[in-house]
């Protein structure tokens, strides 16, 4: 694997494939879940919606991106995070206020997936990826 400068221009071009993965999937998943459902099950489901965003968007960027980009969906991925909680700020619910713990928590779960959706990526496009 060749050594590249780290880009900011995938790192940004990421969190736009991470939003846009979210809206298909939900898309998909918004379509099979008519009728009643219980607010537990779409708490679930849209939790798990947004972790699977992480993953996909990073094979997306894995496979799209010219040579090997690794660590860009993954800050990315964290960015989003960051963008999404900042949301909050606006939100007259306590139970989903912004919190330190919430952005370090969410945003390092979504850099590992976002890390390994890329390395998976790569490796379908056939670059060879080092573990650290």
């Amino acid at each position: 694997m060749t050594s590249r400068p780290f880009s900011k221009k995938w790192m940004l071009i990421s969190m736009a494939v991470f939003i846009a993965s979210e809206l298909l999937i939900g898309g998909l998943v918004g379509s099979l879940m008519r009728g009643y459902t219980s607010i537990s099950l779409r708490f679930l489901m849209q939790g798990l919606l947004n972790l699977g965003s992480y993953f996909v968007g990073g094979v997306i960027i894995g496979v799209i991106s010219p040579g090997v980009r690794i660590y860009e969906p993954a800050a990315g991925a964290f960015l989003s995070v960051a963008l999404m909680l900042s949301l909050t700020l606006f939100t007259p619910f306590s139970f989903i206020a912004f919190s330190l713990t919430k952005l370090l928590v969410g945003g390092a779960i979504a850099f590992a997936l976002g890390l390994a959706g890329a390395k998976l990526g790569e490796r379908l496009m056939g670059n060879r990826i080092l573990d650290e």
